[in-house]
């Protein structure tokens, strides 16, 4: 049976060439690497395979070990959620970089892409910009909570108090004026 398993050829489902089940399954670093890679999320891990696909040069495919070869320079990313880019780290959860990869996307099929990609720079780019705006969104919330005037009732947790009315503020400064404690 060996002799027969041996060069065994098998047809790739979505092109149709020719591979041999030695050739798919010798490697076990590409079944390490890919594993990693579907375990991401199914949302991320098919937007990831977009994208690889922005490195096909024209009239031609890439290999499979390309193909995981430009994954596998994301992977470190994304599995800790964050970038270095410009000498900063950028926190990017899935999310943005589902955003961010859709983004490229859209660019391609709008033809304002310069095919193929040779790097991931443009990406980061992206994603930075996208985690600057989540930045800057938490950033007015941490401020508008921090300015919210809280007071705290004995046994109580905190419930967000109604403005001091100007005509307070001035009695109240008045007496701490005259030296009176409350």
């Amino acid at each position: 049976m060996g002799e027969y398993m041996s060069g065994a050829k098998i047809c790739c489902y979505v092109c149709g060439t020719d591979l041999t089940l030695e050739g798919l399954l010798a490697n076990a670093e590409d079944r390490a690497a890919w594993a990693r890679l579907f375990a991401m999320s199914t949302p991320l891990g098919a937007a990831l395979g977009k994208y690889t696909s922005l490195f096909t040069p024209p009239k031609s495919s890439l290999t499979h070990r390309k193909q995981l070869a430009i994954a596998l320079q994301l992977l470190p990313d994304l599995e800790r959620n964050a970038i270095t880019h410009r000498g900063r780290d950028w926190a990017v959860p899935n999310r943005v970089w589902l955003a961010g990869i859709d983004q490229m996307l859209a660019l391609r099929d709008a033809g304002k892409l310069d095919l193929p990609m040779k790097g991931h720079g443009y990406l980061y780019a992206i994603l930075v910009s996208l985690a600057d705006k989540v930045e800057a969104a938490a950033e007015v919330q941490a401020e508008a909570a921090r300015r919210r005037p809280v007071s705290q009732v004995a046994g109580q947790g905190a419930t967000n108090a109604a403005p001091i009315p100007e005509a307070v503020r001035a009695q109240i400064a008045t007496l701490k004026h005259l030296g009176v404690k409350a």
